[in-house]
Formats: structure tokens, C-alpha cells, sequence
């Protein structure tokens, strides 16, 4: 009884419920739409309006690749912003800031295949800025890595502004 009680509730409900509330057609815009030779044309008109106002305007050289710098393997590149490197050993200057060959792979993907050669410092907001200068005992310990150092925030590269010129930020000999 209970199951039978229940089954009609639902059917009854779906034969009760509203019709789709759909925008009502004058007699005017119905017969404005008939009279053209194209029912679409109308609203091929709309969508190049819009077309035109969406476009966006950049400057000319402005460009994602030039505002990066450009890690690769031989078989697959990612990229990172400009001074997220922080250390280049002399026998990795070949990987770094080249032009891209071979498959682009997300930042992530391309770590993990990479790990051998890419290690990552993870750096405060404050030091990415420029507020705050990098320990200098990580800076000495760099010298001493044969792999690149990527400056990384919650694990995404960023770039860091150095305070000092003096610093040695990027490449060593």
C-alpha cells in the first residue's frame, strides 16, 4: 500500500510540475522573423556584434614566450617566468633559455620527468618580491649544485627580484 501510495505521489508530481518558462514571441517579432528571407539572419546579426565588441586588443610584442624563460630536455619543454632561475651550473646552459623543441609539458609533469637536473627553492612572497633577501647560505650552497634551481611558490614557479646586484642570482660561471 505504502509502495503503490508512494509511486503515485511521484508520477503525479512529474504530470504537476510547470512547463519550461521560455521568453514569449510577439505576433510583431513573429512576423518581422517570417518576412526575411533568413529566420537566422538575425541572430547571425547579434553574434557579430558581439564578436566585435569581444575582441581584444594586445600590444604588439607582447608575448607569453618572451616574458618567460624556456627549460627543455631534447624531447620536451615547459616554461617559467623571467628570473624564476636562480642558479644555472655551467654544464646546464644548454637546457635553459633556448628555443622550445619538442613537446610542451606542464610545469609539474615536466619536474617530475626531470628531477635529476631541476631542483626547486621555495621561496616566501616577500622574498619573491624583493622585500626580503634569500638566505645566503642557500645562495653559497647553490655554487655547489650541478643541478638548475627554480624558484617556486606553493609549488608553482615564480620570479624573484633580487635586492642586491651584488647578489649572485642566475648563472655561475
Amino acid at each position: 500500500m505504502k509502495t503503490t501510495f508512494a509511486l503515485l505521489a511521484i508520477l503525479s508530481a512529474s504530470a504537476l510540475a510547470a512547463p519550461p518558462v521560455v521568453d514569449p514571441i510577439t505576433p510583431e517579432k513573429l512576423t518581422e522573423l517570417q518576412a526575411s528571407s533568413d529566420p537566422m539572419a538575425e541572430l547571425r546579426k547579434q553574434q557579430q556584434t558581439a564578436e566585435k565588441e569581444a575582441k581584444v586588443v594586445r600590444p604588439g610584442e607582447q608575448s607569453i614566450i618572451k616574458q618567460s624563460e624556456i627549460l627543455h630536455d631534447g624531447a620536451h619543454w615547459t616554461l617559467v617566468p623571467k628570473g624564476a632561475v636562480l642558479h644555472v651550473p655551467a654544464q646546464m646552459r644548454p637546457r635553459v633559455g633556448t628555443k622550445p623543441l619538442g613537446d610542451l609539458l606542464s610545469w609539474t609533469d615536466f619536474l617530475i620527468a626531470n628531477r635529476a637536473w631541476i631542483s626547486t627553492e621555495e621561496v616566501s612572497f616577500d622574498q619573491a618580491a624583493g622585500k626580503k633577501p634569500l638566505p645566503e647560505k642557500r645562495v653559497e650552497f647553490w655554487k655547489n649544485q650541478t643541478s638548475v634551481i627554480v624558484a617556486t611558490y606553493q609549488g608553482g614557479p615564480i620570479s624573484v627580484k633580487a635586492i642586491e646586484p651584488a647578489t649572485p642570482v642566475a648563472t655561475t660561471p
